[in-house]
């Protein structure tokens, strides 16, 4: 599928990031504990915290009591009472360039957490998880005992009316000093700020929900580009594409803790999915992730801190039940788990089995792994390798099935990318980014012999035409003289063009038609080799394209298929007799990939086609493991060489 196939650098860098420059971050000082260590500790740190909590009752009564019935912080209100009255900014002061967050300096914009951190900060106990409270009783004779004042928010969800601030300005606005909203801070206890990850990560969640946008785009904008510490940028990135990823399992998990989930405003929302998702899918330090969550949402609605502690407190306790239910024998316990949406479970189930369906979604929950193409109309592989080297970047040569995949390299960590002789190397065209799995499709597209034409269908960004020019060069020392490039939206075909010329690499023409209808952009035009990288549902990238998998709808699959189908019906009859077919898709669904190839051979459009086998095989398929490329698809159809041309095609053709 067209730009699917590229791991960008911007977002790439930071999505492909080791778990322990993530976990620096802050959440592998929470008493101790590792991320992935909390998960035997559940019955303590999870149950007792999430449960005990409400001196001794289940934390299904939330909800229910003294402030039943009235209106909570953070729900959604009739649209007047809705509209923010300080007319500020939706998210707080996120950035280190903003010096909004007052109670912050004392991080010094260096580091994650430092000083200040929930983890460095004395210990609650059990019973208080969370800095916000939310009409606790046993949480209030703790801290009366204590000889601590009760809280704002608690007194908030008790009944007071919410403009008892005592003069600190209206709902929403930031408190004047660096002491927390909800009460003073105690002797000796550090403010817990919630960590510039977590603000940039809200930050970016929000502008995906009002936008609609893609995550990469925004992370490369608003989390590469910023002044965070590596360590910040790294686990702010992996926060954004795993809210994204486990989006519709985390609101069901916030649903079952809430007694009014429709009425929880989308910004709230926002902060209780990151908190969720630390507890459940990062195995954070419960007491961490919802002190964190808790002071996030202090940023934009230190009103609405009660209401988040609490929800947050329920999913905790509700995390012992998690998935719902035995997800080997209940299909929808089994996508929970995974955090896929069930009809995409059973697809996947019922087109490769359980045990690969399972394996692929494990692997689709793991950030991606980074590779690299050097481009061999710029650079060398030995000039290109010797910078990676130096810039730590650990460059190791690439082979897919025992067979090395020339000009490809794995690097350790997307930071090199950042580095400047890296920068240089791109900003030059003598590498650029982009999967494995991608560019063994572009090297097994090419013939044996040099052709003289080549049609690219859905050339999209360029990267399949960058991967093909520079396989031509490694493989005959020219590039192929007839390129031809076609995709249904002109400004891919301005990029392309940009990009083309930016890495030294020959297109004859970019032309921008459908190319369901390619007779009319090509009359009577023949090809030696015709690529179709078929636009498909994606599901081979979900790593690194993380909105798919809840924005995808199941009726796509096939709509996809379809579309796949016409494109090599009208690819078809623009192949020289004996010329190249091939289909590429970076999906794993049998509709998109061997049931189009099958439909397209039966049909009087496929009837002079067969099969080429592609290193022994009928296909190239990767299957999505841990660390291993994206899912990709590819075939090769040779047309027969006495298949009959019209004299005018033979004409143009020679």
């Amino acid at each position: 599928m067209p730009d699917q196939n590229e791991h960008r650098p911007e977002g790439a860098g930071r999505g492909g990031a080791r778990r322990p420059d993530a976990e620096r971050e802050g959440g592998t000082r929470d008493g101790g504990h590792s991320g992935r260590g909390h998960g035997s500790d559940r019955g303590r740190d999870g149950r007792d915290k999430g449960a005990r909590a409400d001196g001794g009752r289940s934390g299904r009564s939330f909800g229910h009591g003294r402030d039943a019935g009235r209106p909570r912080f953070g729900e959604r209100r009739s649209p007047e009472r809705d509209r923010p009255r300080d007319g500020g900014r939706p998210h707080g002061g996120f950035g280190p360039d903003r010096d909004a967050d007052r109670g912050n300096r004392a991080h010094g914009g260096a580091g994650p957490d430092r000083g200040s951190g929930p983890e460095r900060g004395r210990s609650r106990p059990q019973g208080g998880v969370g800095s916000g409270r939310g009409g606790n009783r046993a949480q209030g004779r703790f801290d009366r005992e204590r000889g601590d004042r009760p809280s704002r928010e608690r007194d908030t969800r008790a009944g007071a009316r919410p403009d008892r601030d005592r003069g600190r300005g209206p709902a929403g606005a930031r408190p004047d000093s660096g002491r927390p909203r909800g009460g003073r801070a105690h002797a000796g206890e550090k403010r817990f700020d919630a960590s510039p990850a977590r603000r940039a990560a809200l930050q970016v969640g929000g502008l995906l929900r009002e936008r609609d946008a893609f995550a990469q785009d925004l992370i490369a904008k608003h989390i590469d580009g910023s002044r965070m510490s590596r360590e910040d940028r790294a686990f702010a990135t992996r926060l954004v594409l795993g809210v994204v990823s486990a989006r519709g399992t985390l609101d069901e998990v916030i649903d079952r803790s809430m007694r009014s989930p429709d009425d929880v405003r989308d910004d709230v929302r926002d902060a209780l999915r990151i908190g969720v998702y630390e507890i459940y899918f990062l195995d954070k330090s419960p007491h961490a992730a919802v002190d964190q969550c808790v002071e996030l949402v202090r940023t934009f609605e230190p009103r609405a801190c009660g209401l988040a502690n609490a929800v947050l407190r329920k999913a905790v306790a509700l995390k012992e039940e998690f998935p719902f239910g035995d997800p080997q024998r209940d299909l929808e316990a089994f996508a929970r788990q995974h955090a896929f949406p069930a009809w995409l479970a059973k697809r996947l189930i019922a087109d490769v089995g359980h045990d690969a369906a399972r394996e692929f979604m494990e692997a689709s929950n793991e950030p991606a792994p980074l590779f690299v193409a050097v481009n061999a109309a710029r650079a060398a592989d030995e000039e290109v390798r010797a910078e990676l080297e130096a810039a730590h970047g650990d460059p190791e040569p690439v082979e897919l099935d025992g067979r090395p995949l020339p000009g490809c390299y794995r690097v350790s960590s997307g930071r090199v990318l950042q580095d400047g002789r890296i920068r240089r190397l791109l900003g030059q065209g003598k590498l650029f980014v982009s999967d494995a799995a991608s560019q063994e499709v572009a090297r097994l597209v090419l013939p044996e012999n040099l052709p003289q034409s080549l049609l690219e269908v859905g050339a999209g960004r360029a990267t399949k035409t960058l991967l093909l020019q520079s396989g031509a060069l490694r493989a005959w020392g020219q590039q192929i003289p007839g390129y031809v490039t076609v995709d249904n939206h002109e400004f891919k075909t301005r990029l392309l063009r940009e990009r083309t010329e930016a890495h030294g690499i020959q297109v004859a023409e970019a032309c921008t038609a459908d190319a369901t209808k390619l007779d009319a952009a090509f009359p009577g035009r023949l090809f030696d080799v015709v690529f179709v990288d078929a636009p498909c549902s994606g599901l081979g990238t979900l790593r690194r394209h993380p909105e798919i998998r809840w924005r995808l709808k199941e009726d796509a699959i096939d709509e996809m298929a379809d579309r796949g189908l016409a494109l090599l019906k009208s690819a078809a009859a623009h192949v020289a007799p004996g010329g190249t077919l091939a289909y590429a898709t970076c999906t794993v669904t049998h509709a998109e990939n061997n049931g189009v190839v099958m439909r397209f051979l039966e049909s009087p459009e496929g009837a002079a086609f067969s099969l080429a086998p592609l290193e022994g095989k009928g296909c190239f398929a990767t299957r999505l493991r841990p660390g291993s490329p994206d899912a990709h698809f590819a075939v090769k159809m040779v047309r027969a060489a006495d298949a009959g041309a019209g004299p005018d095609q033979r004409r143009q053709n020679s």
